[in-house]
């Protein structure tokens, strides 16, 4: 029996009537770049590479570090898109531009995309440390952090997200990120070495995990109108999480751990350099506080978020002097110039 012959009108017809879950877009690498917040990737830069210095006091060996910094990319960018993801709904109501709320990206390609990264990423420090001579329970730590981290990003991304376990896990986030990176290289910086607890490197992580807990709870309701109460809650951590790395080099040097030197004075110079970083989130923090509209709010929360590149640099020039610091600093210049394009909340 001959199959029916489909007539012009009827191809027309279908591909007219043909709904969005019969085409998948790719979109174009700037709808990419707005996915992931371009310019908050720089945040995490400066975050991977202030745990290499905390850790073993550099960035030595880059065949190490910088497999370690593509799967700390992975996992972030992963968070990013399955944000939206998860959010596309809302977003098609209330920021309508972005690119799976267009449609410039399919949501089913991002999800993918994200869940691949996610799997990469521990995939990635395993392999990086396998093919060095390293310590094998920081090997173990490293991985684990690795697989921890892409756990809390699927966690935060569910029905979790809009909970209050929501900001702590953003926090967690960050502070696995950070321990990822510091017990890879670790791993393979003392493969024969003597364990030693790294205070400085936990400390570290516990600051930025608070200080973007902090954020996170400022964020929440960004779009529409912010609670003061809610606000001032927000920066209370972010003061919180800052001051627990100002605090790091004091308590590293009561309890032993400390490096043979210091750049700054620990009970004076890297305090006073983490409060005056801290006034400008506070200032910025305030703003929104006094006025919370969404312009005011949103400010703030792009300005606490790009500030983790200025202290990180101070962290940087703490353990390891004012070359390495001022690479940090000089990543405030893509990181603001790709700003003005993209967002970064």
């Amino acid at each position: 029996m001959e199959a029916p012959r489909l007539t012009e009108s009827t191809r027309q017809h279908d591909r007219d009537h043909s709904g969005p879950i019969d085409t998948l877009e790719w979109g174009q690498l700037s709808d990419w770049a707005q996915l992931v917040r371009l310019p908050n990737t720089f945040t995490l830069l400066s975050d991977t590479l202030a745990a290499a210095v905390v850790a073993v006091g550099g960035f030595m060996p880059l065949s190490a570090l910088l497999p370690t910094v593509v799967a700390s990319l992975c996992a972030y960018w992963a968070g990013m898109i399955l944000n939206d993801v998860v959010d596309i709904d809302q977003d098609r109501e209330h920021r309508p531009s972005r690119p799976l709320a267009a449609g410039k990206i399919s949501p089913a390609i991002a999800g993918q995309v994200a869940k691949g990264m996610l799997l990469f990423a521990p995939i990635l420090v395993l392999a990086t440390n396998t093919f060095h001579v390293a310590n094998q329970l920081w090997l173990g730590a490293a991985f684990v952090a690795s697989g921890a981290l892409s756990a809390s990003v699927l966690s935060y991304n569910s029905i979790l997200k809009s909970t209050p376990l929501g900001p702590m896990l953003m926090g967690l986030c960050r502070s696995l990120n950070i321990l990822m990176v510091g017990s890879t290289m670790l791993a393979v910086n003392s493969p024969d070495g003597a364990l030693d607890w790294p205070i400085g490197l936990f400390a570290f992580a516990s600051g930025i995990g608070i200080y973007i807990l902090g954020v996170t709870v400022y964020a929440s309701s960004e779009e529409g109108e912010s609670q003061p109460s809610v606000l001032a809650a927000g920066m209370f951590f972010e003061v919180v999480g800052l001051a627990t790395i100002a605090a790091t080099p004091w308590w590293m040097n009561e309890h032993g751990s400390a490096p043979a030197a210091w750049s700054l004075s620990p009970q004076g110079g890297f305090p006073l350099l983490i409060t005056l970083i801290a006034l400008t989130v506070l200032n910025r923090g305030l703003g929104g506080v006094m006025q919370p509209v969404a312009r005011k709010v949103q400010l703030a929360v792009r300005h606490a978020i790009l500030t983790l590149i200025l202290i990180d640099a101070g962290v940087v020039l703490m353990w390891a002097g004012p070359w390495l610091a001022l690479g940090i600093v000089l990543m405030l210049a893509p990181a603001l110039s790709t700003a003005i394009r993209f967002r970064s909340t």
